[in-house]
């Protein structure tokens, strides 16, 4: 009875489990024999027991899972390991609370009636378990929300589910003397494996929003950038009849050359307020608008721009890496007052690259990332958390160094081949 109780506990958390995996990780390989063995691997992993009092028994399995989620699924690795640590906390807790049960039931000195009902209570719990289970879990990755995650999110789910793994095996290493104490700690820990679920979910909310006031946020300057334009435009109508008058009291007095030069100046302003530099119309808007601001610092923007076609990617996290990084170059003030922009189509990967000049010293927090130089630090820095997070949602990475007085972003996109 008791090798029954343990494989059937054991088939109905692999079951569930093997139904959750593959709607947050993607398979590596995709046939139906794939999935079989996937499924009946995992039944493996989960019939392995871990002992109260031997520790190793919850590493070797911890271990086992996560090289068995490296061979059969492809994902970000800080996504693998988030889901690696999730998925364990569950398979953990409930290995570690159906052993305990089993243990006390061989011990001897129960009745086999009490036996029945303890073991008939352990299958309903786990299955009233794997439905909430199955809830929570459909809800998220139905819901699409992880997409926005970062990967410094999936960092912090990683942290908030070791807190139930970890419990589990202070339950293994060094159980209490109090069983009341071992048993709550256990269903504490499968109470935490519960919550973390919902808990991604409202992560995943947050990071929507995020990603929504970013967009918004590039939105607003590309109409600020239009409206800027307009206005340019509507200054050179007004003056138009001005300028007539210059070329034509030019013309009169036989000075042709100096009324083609006034013509080519015209032209030129004109030109610098609706330069297509690629194909993509809110790209062109948020180039221009941050040129005409580099333009009033007194700063010149150089921009080489070779698309010839728009790239498969999010336009709008693609004018938040530009939008954020420009704004970054010319608040710098660089001090040679040229700020270098690239933005090259090669093929399947667009290279975006940026650098200015430098005189303040560049400070570091100990992750490696940048700390503001600004003075009101509580509300700056958040540019470079946004084009990493823009850079991450299309696919990509992102570099910054600084050496030699220069200060370079570079960042490269996978745009899918033409």
């Amino acid at each position: 009875m008791l090798l029954a109780l343990h494989c059937i506990l054991s088939l109905i958390l692999a079951w569930n489990v093997s139904a959750a995996i593959p709607a947050f990780l993607r398979p590596r390989f995709s046939s139906r024999l794939s999935a079989v063995l996937r499924t009946v691997l995992l039944y493996l992993l989960c019939l392995f027991p871990i002992i109260p009092d031997f520790a190793s028994t919850y590493l070797v399995s911890f271990a086992a899972f996560a090289i068995y989620l490296l061979a059969f699924y492809s994902e970000r690795k800080e996504k693998t390991a988030a889901f690696s640590v999730i998925f364990f906390s569950i398979i953990g807790s409930w290995s570690y609370l159906s052993s305990w049960w089993i243990q006390r039931i061989t011990s001897g000195g129960i009745p086999f009636v009490m036996s029945l009902l303890v073991a008939s209570l352990l299958i309903i719990l786990s299955l009233l378990y794997f439905s909430i289970f199955r809830v929570h879990f459909k809800q998220v990755s139905e819901s699409m929300l992880l997409d926005s995650f970062t990967s410094r999110m999936w960092n912090y789910a990683t942290i908030v589910a070791v807190t139930p793994s970890a419990l589990v095996l202070t339950l293994v290493a060094s159980p209490p003397t109090n069983i009341l104490l071992q048993q709550a700690m256990a269903f504490l820990a499968i109470g935490v494996s519960t919550v973390i679920f919902p808990l991604l979910y409202q992560m995943g909310r947050s990071a929507k929003l995020s990603e929504e006031n970013s967009r918004l946020k590039v939105r607003a300057q590309f109409y600020q950038g239009i409206e800027q334009q307009q206005n340019e435009i509507r200054k050179m109508k007004h003056d138009l009849m001005n300028h007539l008058t210059v070329i034509a009291t030019y013309i009169d007095l036989g000075e042709s050359e100096k009324a083609m030069d006034y013509l080519k100046e015209i032209g030129a302003k004109f030109s610098e307020m609706t330069e297509q530099y690629t194909p993509s119309t809110l790209l062109n808007a948020i180039l221009n608008s941050k040129r005409q601001r580099a333009l009033m610092e007194g700063i010149t923007l150089e921009i080489k721009a070779d698309m010839d076609r728009r790239p498969a990617i999010d336009e709008m996290d693609l004018c938040t890496l530009v939008a954020n990084s420009l704004d970054n170059a010319i608040e710098a003030s660089p001090p040679d007052k040229m700020i270098r922009l690239e933005l090259i189509l090669d093929g399947s990967r667009l290279l975006y690259t940026i650098s200015n000049s430098y005189v303040r010293k560049i400070q570091k927090q100990a992750d490696g990332s940048y700390i503001s130089s600004k003075d009101d630090k509580a509300n700056h820095g958040i540019g470079i958390r946004s084009m990493e997070e823009a850079v991450s949602r299309m696919g990509g990475r992102m570099d910054i160094s600084a050496h030699d007085s220069v200060f370079r972003l570079e960042a490269v996109i996978p745009v899918g081949n033409p």
